[in-house]
């Protein structure tokens, strides 16, 4: 892709980030809920808490909280006989119990503390009269610089990630599902598809390379590192799970894929790179369907216990 093309298309998602902003900075003293930031963006419920923390460098939840703190930190400078209460029912804290926990995590004392410590002393409202510039417009100036080191993608600069974007067929699938599970925690996984193949195996689903072993991940990481997500078999049309096993087509359509013969862990990083870079960079932004990545080995019959695998994603154009 071009410069001018790839600078337009990163530009495109900083302009939607932007707007998530705008819409967290006019409604911070509210409920904010993900469905409508993510609605101002135009970016899919399901991939924008990624979107977000690669264009930002923040979680969604951090972004909003340390944008609330920022607020009351200012009240608490500026409205030196306001209510506590008051202020933490305009920075959009629940009450003050949560407003107490959330300000003493972010500034090490709190907000009465931190009121305190301003008490003649000009400095420190000084200080604080440039910490009151209005949160957009510092972020204006954090997404610029972003825009221009990404102008520089980790591609140009050697990293051996290869990204084809193919269109993928649909795929029917037997599954079993965990609600509960680590991102890291191969023995888990491990498990899961065993059971799968106990029960795949004597009803002739297993047929190896025509049937494809995949993990489908259900939703994004919480803070510990939990997800929900399906391991599956291919099967052909019309097969039928039963009990805990459940069966699901994979919708297809045009994908972002990338092929690895590494760790796990070098699989996480090669998809941070696919969602920070690779796809604003080119054009495109994920759609609202589930990747999942395609296993194309046994990993511990690799010399170096390497897994080879296909990480599909799902795309549209910008």
């Amino acid at each position: 892709m071009s410069k001018p093309v790839q600078e337009q298309s990163i530009g495109e998602y900083f302009a939607r980030v932007n707007k998530a902003i705008d819409y967290i900075r006019l409604h911070l003293g509210e409920d904010l809920s993900l469905d409508a930031v993510a609605e101002r963006s135009h970016f899919s419920k399901f991939h924008f808490h990624r979107v977000f923390k690669a264009t930002t460098g923040k979680t969604l939840s951090r972004f909003m909280r340390d944008a609330r703190v920022e607020r009351a930190a200012f009240y608490l400078t500026h409205s030196p006989s306001a209510p506590v209460g008051e202020i933490a029912f305009l920075s959009g804290f629940a009450n003050e119990t949560s407003f107490f926990r959330t300000f003493k995590d972010a500034r090490r004392m709190t907000p009465i503390e931190y009121r305190e410590s301003l008490q003649g002393e000009d400095s420190k409202i000084c200080k604080e009269e440039g910490n009151k510039r209005d949160l957009h417009e510092k972020m204006e100036s954090y997404l610029a610089s972003r825009i221009h080191n990404l102008k520089e993608t980790s591609m140009e600069k050697g990293i051996s990630i290869e990204v084809e974007v193919k269109d993928l067929p649909e795929l029917h699938v037997v599954y079993l599902r965990n609600l509960n599970i680590h991102l890291h925690d191969s023995e888990a996984f491990g498990s899961m598809f065993e059971a799968l193949m106990r029960w795949a195996a004597p009803r002739g689903l297993v047929n190896f390379p025509e049937t494809k072993a995949l993990t489908v991940y259900r939703s994004n990481p919480n803070p510990s590192g939990f997800i929900q997500a399906d391991v599956c078999l291919t099967v052909p049309e019309g097969t039928l799970g039963e009990g805990i096993i459940g069966s699901t087509v994979l919708t297809g359509g045009k994908y972002a894929v990338v092929r690895k013969e590494a760790t796990m862990a070098e699989c996480f990083s090669a998809w941070d790179y696919v969602f920070q870079e690779w796809l604003p960079g080119n054009g495109y932004q994920p759609d609202s369907r589930n990747f999942y990545i395609s296993h194309l080995n046994e990993p511990e019959k690799h010399p170096q216990k390497l897994h080879i695998f296909d990480m599909c994603i799902p795309v549209k154009p910008l």
